[in-house]
């Protein structure tokens, strides 16, 4: 495995809504290509990179988690898109994000316009020449220094230490917000990396909308086990299956 550590540390002082991990490049004006869904790439031909984060508030406090997060949901992956760089909404390289469709199975938190959505996420696998584009002259520098090989045929694994990927067809606890200037209508940014991304393990076949507590266990990332209700959310959160069952 190629692993190149970069030793910034990316402090995140808020959540609005959009990638607060930004590295803008406004030089470039060509738009990426992207790398297939389908294409299959050899280990090889991979540098994986890895940044430190700290926001301004405990990711492993489920309180905050929840006041910090205008929109939280059960929702179940129906499409990843190729990951990228260039935003077209605002016309900018950033960080490499994933995007994709989901259906929301049970809103937790905040007032959605429809159960059919899109989201992003960062981290994602980009052509080298991508990857370029969304750094600071400085750090392209620095990298190009590390990198010896061919640029057209290799690609950067970039994402959060300690993150997980996101996959397809799975159902996952998301904690999210939004910014009318960043996203699109009906589009959210799941944030917090893994904290803010749990998977979602229900006792049923069944993408029910009616999810009540004893049908689900959420993954803890850190122990790679599976939680009650309980003790995987706030307890604004928690409270909500507890009066589902009573009703």
């Amino acid at each position: 495995m190629k692993k190149i550590i970069l030793t910034t540390i990316i402090a995140i002082i808020a959540t609005v809504g959009g990638f607060s991990v930004v590295y803008k490049n406004l030089n470039q004006n060509e738009k990426n290509s992207v790398i297939s869904t389908n294409e299959k790439l050899e280990e090889k031909n991979i540098y994986h990179t890895e940044y430190q984060t700290s926001y301004s508030f405990d990711l492993k406090n489920l309180d905050e988690m929840y006041d910090n997060h205008e929109f939280i949901a059960i929702v179940h992956i129906d499409r990843l898109n190729p990951a990228t760089t260039y935003r077209e909404k605002t016309d900018e390289y950033i960080k490499p994000y994933t995007s994709g469709k989901a259906t929301i199975l049970k809103t937790l938190k905040g007032n959605f316009n429809s159960s059919e959505i899109t989201f992003l996420r960062l981290g994602g696998i980009v052509s080298y020449t991508d990857y370029e584009k969304s750094l600071y002259p400085s750090a392209r520098e620095k990298l190009n220094e590390l990198f010896q090989g061919d640029k057209t045929t290799t690609f950067v694994e970039d994402k959060s230490k300690d993150d997980i990927d996101i996959e397809d067809g799975k159902t996952y606890l998301v904690y999210m917000n939004r910014d009318n200037e960043f996203h699109n209508e009906n589009e959210y940014t799941i944030e917090a990396f893994e904290y803010g991304l749990r998977e979602v393990n229900l006792n049923t076949n069944t993408r029910s909308l009616n999810i009540n507590s004893n049908e689900i266990l959420i993954k803890n990332n850190k122990t790679n086990e599976y939680e009650s209700i309980d003790k995987a959310v706030s307890k604004e959160i928690s409270k909500q299956f507890v009066d589902e069952i009573k009703e």
